[in-house]
């Protein structure tokens, strides 16, 4: 295993967790139990297993994208190399956003706040998503289910302000 292999998925890892610890570890669920939730509410013990399983299939699928860049350079497809640059780059800024997504939530001024952070989190994924598609269909496949898992999250924090609003029936 190459340092890259670790780093890739280290660090996203790394920094998602050290930034949600104060907001998902199974103490801090004051803010949690404090919402008015929908019916499909997750309980709160999932969600730092959910989100540190995300980061870790998105480091493995840049990992996977990193490589096929690296053997894509001894050939003539300079296109797949712009390919991985871009998805990485789109990676890493959906990465920046997402791993702030828990401490808006629950520390933050709004949950309309975490929900504008998510879903730029959410297109800047789906943006990388394209592209790690187009160098190996492993990543891009990582990435799917990784985008669907955030959408799902999305949508939760969508509905939380739903229910608070009282638009929704609980």
């Amino acid at each position: 295993m190459s340092s890259w292999s670790v780093l890739s998925v280290a660090v996203p890892l790394g920094l998602g967790l050290y930034a949600s610890f104060g907001a998902l570890r199974s103490g801090a669920s004051g803010w949690h139990t404090r919402l008015r939730k929908p019916r499909y509410n997750p309980p709160h013990s999932m969600l730092m297993p959910l989100f540190a399983l995300v980061l870790t299939l998105e480091g493995i699928a840049a990992f996977l994208v990193s490589n096929e860049m690296m053997l894509a350079r001894h050939t003539p497809e300079l296109v797949a190399v712009r390919a991985g640059q871009l998805g990485l780059g789109f990676y890493w800024l959906q990465v920046t956003f997402l791993i702030f997504w828990p401490a808006l939530l629950a520390f933050g001024p709004s949950l309309k706040l975490a929900l504008a952070n998510v879903t730029v989190a959410m297109l800047f994924q789906l943006a990388a998503m394209v592209e790690f598609f187009r160098l190996t269909v492993a990543g891009g496949l990582l990435m799917l289910l990784c985008f669907f898992v955030v959408s799902a999250l999305t949508a939760w924090n969508a509905a939380l302000i739903q229910a608070r609003s009282g638009v929704l029936p609980l």
